[in-house]
């Protein structure tokens, strides 16, 4: 799955929402991404385009998800 750092930058959590299909619950701040990321439990690839565009602190966010998560894999590329 390709995610886009504009759209991001754009839509900031709506369209992480979105792209995830995650719950109505979902908190929609990086705490919430974190966990919610941690519960996918099928084998998800994410590449994330235009990183440039979103914050260390959402790509952190990812990289630490990636590591509790062992079905989760995550690449940025520029």
């Amino acid at each position: 799955m390709e995610i886009d750092g504009n759209l991001i930058n754009n839509d900031g959590h709506d369209y992480l929402k979105e792209v995830f299909d995650f719950p109505d619950y979902y908190g929609k701040n990086l705490d919430a991404l974190y966990d919610c990321l941690c519960d996918i439990g099928v084998d998800t690839e994410i590449v994330l385009i235009n990183a440039d565009e979103v914050s260390k602190d959402l790509i952190d966010t990812f990289i630490d998800a990636a590591d509790e998560n062992s079905l989760l894999h995550f690449e940025v590329r520029k």
